[in-house]
């Protein structure tokens, strides 16, 4: 335990070396079929938590739950590296998959998902127990699962309580959403005191408006200035409402999603803006928490391209049309 990044970043560094390169990832999608994919898996460091998917009858809930094992486990991992301040600032990283299992468990609860369903889109990364994730979903409504995250006392709890009240009153999901994005935001720009991960959460309040700008202006409802979220170095207030209105002007290295075709593109231009806003933090803070912005995002895309490979190849999908897929995601 360690409230000094020269240590934490010298172990993050070792367990980057265990990630998928190119290479195994190109393995991965040249198997021939499903078992020699889970072989390719079983020679790797992931063998450990795969038991289950190997097993006689075992189909992709098994590799699921086993990719979310290991990515739990590493996440976790680098959580318990660190102490004190450097502590605080990794949990601010973790608890963007808090963020993300809330806005699921909204849109499943609005969409009438079964319990199965959501409970198979959480991601076992962040700092909310998957059992109180689980109780949250039992109630069946957006009021008993605020009132089952409220117990918890987590930061972003009364945020949800706020947002399903919003919900309520105007029955637009993105409202619900953009209020859990707010307060994220202001409480991991409160306590982050590393330059880096300023900067790197300044982009991301910059992609969400951008994608939040674009998709009001798809809706052309106008611009709404309770849905911005303060804190980006790009997109400002009076930019927002520009860009809602359809003027570009502003947009900056945001541009490419205000210029993309569709929204999945849209969202593809994000993750590429956010990849290379990781990899920069890297690169520009060697000493602090830069090396742990990369590395969780990198182990978040390896989990991710894995399962597009797996499901691909237990479907019998052309590996052109899996690499296609991978390459999007």
């Amino acid at each position: 335990m360690a409230d000094d990044y020269g240590y934490i970043n010298a172990r993050i560094k070792m367990m980057r070396t265990q990630l998928f390169g190119e290479r195994a990832l190109e393995a991965a999608l040249g198997a021939q079929s499903y078992p020699e994919f889970l072989r390719l898996l079983s020679e790797s460091e992931l063998s450990g938590d795969l038991a289950g998917a190997t097993a006689q009858g075992a189909g992709l809930p098994e590799l699921d739950q086993g990719l979310s094992k290991n990515f739990f486990e590493n996440v976790d991992k680098v959580y318990r590296l660190a102490d004190g301040d450097a502590k605080t600032e990794i949990g601010v990283l973790l608890q963007k998959w808090d963020l993300v299992n809330l806005k699921s468990i909204a849109r499943g609860l609005t969409s009438g998902r079964s319990g199965e369903q959501l409970s198979a889109s959480l991601i076992p990364g962040g700092t909310i127990p998957m059992t109180t994730l689980q109780t949250a979903l039992q109630g069946g409504d957006l009021s008993a699962a605020a009132t089952a995250l409220t117990l918890t006392g987590h930061p972003l709890a009364p945020a949800f309580r706020e947002g399903v009240s919003a919900y309520s009153a105007s029955s637009k999901l993105l409202d619900l959403e953009i209020a859990l994005d707010q307060a994220y935001y202001r409480y991991a720009l409160r306590v982050s005191r590393n330059t880096s991960l300023r900067r790197y959460l300044s982009q991301e309040v910059d992609v969400t408006n951008a994608l939040t700008s674009r998709s009001l202006r798809a809706a052309q409802g106008g611009t709404n200035p309770a849905l911005f979220v303060e804190g980006g170095r790009n997109i400002d207030a009076g930019t927002f409402a520009r860009l809602t209105e359809g003027d570009p002007s502003g947009a900056g290295e945001m541009a490419p999603i205000l210029e993309a075709v569709g929204p999945a593109e849209a969202e593809r231009a994000a993750r590429d803006i956010l990849d290379n806003a990781a990899r920069n933090a890297a690169a520009g803070d060697p000493l602090g928490v830069g090396v742990a912005i990369d590395y969780l995002r990198r182990k978040e895309q390896e989990i991710a391209k894995l399962r597009l490979i797996g499901r691909g190849k237990f479907y019998n999908v052309p590996s052109e049309q899996i690499r296609q897929e991978v390459t999007q995601a």
